[in-house]
């Protein structure tokens, strides 16, 4: 029998799951608790005990996984939060191996266990991604905002690498840590693990703008998306063409359907920033519901003279309705800061393309 490697696989289940109209990837956040605070978090204003009594218990989680699974998806992310914090954690990601999931955890490493981590060797995830924002202790825990976090995350870092798990590990790029990119980015090298920077931020969930007060320069930020490969969105947004003039309000990646996310309490959205439109697939049919999201997205158009609708370089622009309606409580309005990167884009991009972009408009 023919070996089929992970690329053409991949590439095949996507393709017949978007022949068919079906997702396949999903995004489950288990909880909004986490050990940390980090200065930067859009969750962390949920990770509250209120939050924590509304969460799924361990049997609905597995009715909804087995109603994720039935409907064709085969790429699950167990996030949070940190969703190692959870008691039933182990169950949960039990569960979703024995149904089949190429299952990858999102964590900070702070609550890795050699328990955990025995199990993981025993039966590994597909991948395993782990913050680490800085190499020194002392920043470090003033991102984290918790004493002796360090030490914690740096020994759950050791037990995965102990294990030989498989590792990526992220670093959010913010105006505290910009000077420690290159310590980190050698710190991943050394534990031979994969190095996933982003200098992405924006506000969080209930619209507290302190993260965003965190972003480095326009500056900084073009020179590490030019030369570190730092990825201009953690969304994965494609566009298919020129948007300049088109009234449709989204223009991202979601309105694919490939993907769809589901929080604590088990409300379903496709966009990560945008919360609404949702359904709650403890009361709604799954398929049904995520059509009638996507049919919504796309039918959204803009309704005002906003300069990103006639922008001329809006296929090249970070920013996108979740964003600006998180930061400006509109949809519509532009974001200062990712329309001077914009300018940075534009101002790189050759003569000849730039006539080309400007036809467009």
């Amino acid at each position: 029998m023919k070996e089929l490697n992970y690329r053409d696989f991949s590439f095949n289940r996507h393709s017949q799951n978007w022949e068919f109209g079906t997702p396949s990837l999903c995004q489950f956040e288990l909880t909004f608790r986490c050990g940390l605070h980090c200065r930067h978090c859009y969750t962390d204003c949920y990770n509250t005990p209120s939050f924590a009594q509304k969460e799924l218990s361990l049997g609905r989680i597995k009715g909804i996984l087995d109603t994720v699974r039935a409907l064709g998806v085969l790429w699950l992310c167990l996030t949070g939060g940190d969703p190692l914090v959870r008691n039933d954690f182990l169950d949960i990601y039990a569960y979703a191996k024995k149904k089949g999931f190429l299952t990858t955890v999102f964590t900070n490493g702070y609550s890795m266990t050699k328990e955990i981590a025995v199990y993981f060797k025993k039966k590994p995830p597909f991948s395993i991604e782990i913050t680490l924002n800085s190499t020194q202790a002392k920043l470090y825990e003033k991102i984290a905002r918790v004493p002796h976090s360090f030490e914690k995350t740096m020994a759950g870092i050791a037990l995965m690498k102990r294990y030989n798990l498989p590792l990526a590990v992220k670093m959010q790029v913010t105006r505290d840590n910009l000077s420690e990119f290159v310590q980190v980015k050698n710190f991943v090298a050394s534990i031979k693990a994969r190095f996933k920077p982003s200098a992405n931020l924006h506000a969080r969930l209930d619209g507290d703008m302190a993260p965003c007060r965190l972003r480095v320069s326009h500056e900084e930020f073009f020179r590490l998306r030019g030369n570190e490969n730092v990825p201009d969105s953690e969304c994965g947004r494609v566009y298919k063409e020129e948007v300049s003039g088109n009234n449709k309000l989204f223009q991202c990646a979601v309105l694919g359907g490939d993907g769809f996310q589901i929080d604590p309490q088990g409300n379903v959205f496709l966009c990560n920033l945008l919360r609404n439109p949702s359904f709650n697939v403890l009361k709604h049919d799954l398929r049904l519901g995520l059509r009638q999201l996507l049919s919504q997205m796309k039918s959204c158009m803009f309704h005002s003279n906003s300069e990103c609708r006639t922008c001329n370089a809006r296929s090249l622009c970070q920013s996108c309705p979740g964003k600006a309606y998180l930061e400006t409580g509109d949809y519509e309005k532009p974001v200062p800061y990712f329309c001077r990167l914009t300018k940075l884009s534009l101002a790189s991009i050759p003569h000849s393309a730039m006539h080309s972009l400007a036809k467009s408009a």
